[in-house]
């Protein structure tokens, strides 16, 4: 079990729940009162004012007002007013989604729960298809046995009767075990090809590489266009905390909750996604290097004053990070090789983060 200090640090101490098999109830919806109407027109002009900030901040940083930089921003400059400023404006619209890819991941991991009851369904038909086969071997095992040791003409009445019903029984299971065979095989075709299609990373709760890679390809077709920054973050558990842990599945409880603290530490516009082998990673939209080191530095506090446990014994997390501001020069591979390469170079008692730059060609000997 992994479970969290509550002592431990002054700050960044999360309580999350690691345990798999139990679905979280929605609470019952809150009752509903209405709001004061000087309340609402206090936040109501404070939103109003709040965003013709953030278009002024656009049109001042040359930034097109479209529907995604301006969420991309409104985030942005939302992090730098108060706590209670934020809090109001949060709530205020908190009732509002317009996040669609979060919206596909759900319905997404409710679609692949229903595929694996199919899957479990069809695995259950495999199994009466051999069962069919043995059973029909033994049939016509016992009939030659009857047929070779005649002993009565009544018998071999019966034998013959038998068979001819037999033979029209082979004849239709036949057809029947290849009709399963070929609905077996499209069902797993259906399954594969959902799975090919997918963009959420169900055991980390994140989204996948796939989406990882469509989303690092997208953010330098924006940046070719409109010139903004944006930085890729990858963080890693050292592998040194990680050997202390006999259970893989111990393991990446480990690493789902330090993807649940990634989320926590992120803005809506942000991606956070599960590379692979481990490695998380963070697309920070309009972000340039400064704010992504920042960034790192919350992410390292926050990890680090957090205790975690596996049974009674804790498990001291050391974690590798590291970053790079994308560009058009170089392909997601690039950025990524370069990354991957600084990972190990960072920890607790190295460096927190490395910045990392991917070589032209004429830099590579």
């Amino acid at each position: 079990m992994v479970r969290f200090n509550r002592e431990k640090g002054n700050v960044g101490v999360y309580n999350i729940d690691t345990k798999e098999d139990i679905v979280a109830q929605t609470p019952p919806p809150k009752p509903i009162t209405k709001e004061p109407i000087a309340s609402q027109n206090s936040t109501n002009n404070e939103l109003d004012k709040f965003a013709a900030l953030v278009l002024k901040t656009m049109g001042d940083e040359g930034i097109p007002p479209t529907p995604q930089n301006f969420q991309i921003y409104f985030d942005k400059l939302l992090e730098s007013k108060p706590t209670a400023f934020k809090k109001r404006i949060n709530d205020f619209l908190e009732l509002e989604n317009n996040n669609n890819d979060e919206s596909h991941a759900r319905i997404e991991l409710e679609i692949k729960e229903g595929f694996a009851q199919i899957k479990n369904i069809m695995q259950v038909v495999s199994t009466v298809y051999r069962n069919l086969n043995v059973m029909q071997e033994i049939i016509k095992k016992r009939s030659t046995q009857l047929e070779s040791n005649p002993s009565f003409l009544a018998t071999q009445n019966i034998i013959s009767s038998l068979t001819e019903d037999l033979n029209k029984m082979f004849e239709l299971t036949t057809k029947q075990i290849d009709l399963l065979k070929g609905y077996y095989q499209k069902t797993t075709t259906i399954l594969q090809e959902v799975d090919n299609q997918s963009i959420f990373d169900a055991k980390f709760g994140i989204y996948n590489r796939r989406y990882l890679v469509k989303s690092i390809k997208n953010e330098i077709k924006l940046i070719k266009t409109y010139a903004h920054p944006s930085t890729l973050v990858l963080s890693r558990v050292k592998e040194s905390s990680l050997e202390k842990i006999a259970s893989k599945k111990e393991k990446d409880t480990i690493v789902r909750n330090i993807a649940k603290l990634l989320l926590k530490t992120s803005r809506r516009s942000d991606i956070v996604a599960h590379f692979g082998d481990g490695i998380l990673a963070m697309i920070l939209k309009h972000t340039d290097l400064n704010s992504a080191k920042k960034a790192c530095d919350r992410i390292s506090e926050l990890v680090y004053q957090t205790s975690f446990f596996v049974g009674s014994s804790e498990i001291e997390t050391d974690i590798e990070l590291a970053i790079t501001s994308l560009d058009t020069e170089h392909s997601v591979e690039e950025f990524l090789a370069v990354m991957l390469e600084g990972l190990p170079k960072t920890g607790r008692s190295l460096i927190p983060y490395i910045v990392c730059t991917p070589l032209h060609e004429s830099e590579i000997e």
